[in-house]
């Protein structure tokens, strides 16, 4: 028996794998996944009755953590499905809120800003499921009856890296690309992910890893078949490294479909090409100089922003606003200081009324000819199946590896030990938009 309070145990009796599609929308009623990884349905009255034990409900409280038990995750669904849930398919999915699912869940519930949660559940051995997006961790409990339960970061903890409850998709399959003046890779380590967790391409030109060659991130998005396997692509900021791929038009219509699947796109800075030269993608964020309408501007075109700046970003999610405020020295009165902004970093200059912004600030050009309140962090739903990200800034910058004669650093070594409020943004945001997709009507 393992102690959790004073007054009650918990007895894990065993640690069970397996699970669906299984995001909770609060409006939908839940749901476990089908067998094809298509979940998110539920209380349609389709599904098994939920048990009824007056007198005997246990309240099962906590906190979701990220993989690292130490960041609280908001948002995340916490339930007892009627039946161990199925495996995710092993591709991106069209995952949108509430509109597939054969079986309900018994009991569900989501996180606070704060990641704590409570459940009435009845007693007996319950499958217990701790979940954002394909981050996802199944335990069975031996729950005793008409008490309180507190249940350990240990056990409600995101997973680390895939193998955990003896299962080979605990974790999103990742894929990053290394790039000359960002390091998203690094903040996947400080939120606690395995190093195993994720997958590195080289996209850096200056700044390629020093030992262990990386397979070049040109030979993922020459391949539709083998992108569609990672649920999440992050394209770090770097020098001209991808020009030549994005001049093919296989490589621009392998990642309109990829998106168009369900992949989830995170991208920063120099790399905003990899939205702007997508046909599909780029009427969204009409970048600088604008208004170009929904057409495809010149490569480099929008790269016009003053380096060094600070910016005291204002954080226009009051969620969001609430779990940076979590984190001391994080944000204050609503802003966070912003910095890494490269020498010409990348301007927005108008969005689609459906692109949702997180951040903005007060920034300028380098001529002077821009400047006033931009939007700085965005992100936006695809056709209702994929997401994109796009940050104007970076997380931690590499600009302490580059000069007349650069001595790249292998990967993790160039990591930061503290996370400052850019990386903190993109933590809150890694989780956001991991999830399922809420349709745009």
């Amino acid at each position: 028996m393992l102690r959790l309070t004073s007054v009650v145990a918990l007895s894990l009796i065993t640690a069970i794998a397996g699970c669906a599609n299984t995001d909770f929308d609060p409006g939908d009623g839940g749901g476990t996944g089908t067998s094809d990884g298509s979940g998110y349905g539920g209380g349609d009255g389709g599904g098994p009755i939920t048990p009824s034990c007056p007198g005997q409900e246990t309240i099962l409280k906590g906190t979701v953590f990220a993989p690292n038990g130490q960041d609280p995750v908001p948002g995340a669904s916490v339930f007892v499905p009627a039946s161990v849930p199925e495996l995710f398919v092993p591709e991106v999915k069209c995952e949108v809120c509430g509109t597939f699912g054969s079986a309900d869940n018994l009991w569900f519930t989501t996180t606070e800003g704060d990641g704590t949660f409570e459940m009435r559940v009845c007693p007996g051995k319950r499958v217990v499921v701790f979940q954002n997006g394909r981050f996802r961790r199944v335990h069975e409990l031996d729950i005793p009856p008409n008490t309180t339960l507190d249940v350990p970061a240990t056990i409600s903890r995101l997973p680390r890296k895939d193998g955990e409850n003896h299962r080979a998709d605990a974790v999103p399959k990742i894929a990053v690309a290394t790039g000359d003046f960002d390091k998203m890779e690094c903040v996947l380590r400080k939120i606690g992910l395995d190093d195993s967790a994720f997958d590195l391409y080289e996209g850096a030109d200056q700044l390629k890893s020093p030992t262990t060659p990386l397979p070049n991130f040109s030979t993922l998005v020459n391949d539709l078949n083998k992108l569609k396997t990672y649920n999440i692509v992050f394209i770090n900021c770097t020098n001209n490294t991808f020009e030549t791929e994005l001049a093919k038009p296989g490589v621009r219509q392998n990642l309109e479909a990829y998106v168009q699947s369900g992949g989830r796109l995170y991208i920063t800075d120099w790399s905003y090409d990899w939205i702007e030269q997508l046909p599909s993608l780029a009427p969204f964020i009409d970048f600088e100089p604008g208004p170009s309408g929904d057409s495809p501007e010149t490569k480099d075109a929008a790269a016009i922003g003053m380096g060094g700046l600070t910016v005291s970003g204002t954080i226009k999610d009051s969620k969001m606003a609430q779990w940076l405020g979590l984190f001391p020295s994080t944000i204050n009165n609503g802003r966070a200081q912003i910095e890494h902004f490269l020498i010409d970093w990348v301007i927005m200059h108008k969005l689609h009324k459906d692109v949702k912004v997180w951040v903005e600030g007060n920034i300028q050009s380098r001529d002077s000819s821009v400047s006033g309140t931009r939007p700085l962090t965005v992100t936006y739903n695809f056709k209702n199946c994929g997401k994109i990200l796009f940050s104007s800034y970076h997380t931690e910058g590499r600009d302490d590896e580059l000069g007349l004669f650069p001595d790249p650093k292998p990967y993790p070594q160039y990591c930061g030990a503290s996370a400052s409020p850019q990386d903190r943004i993109l933590e809150y945001l890694i989780f956001d938009i991991a999830n399922c997709v809420k349709p745009i009507q």
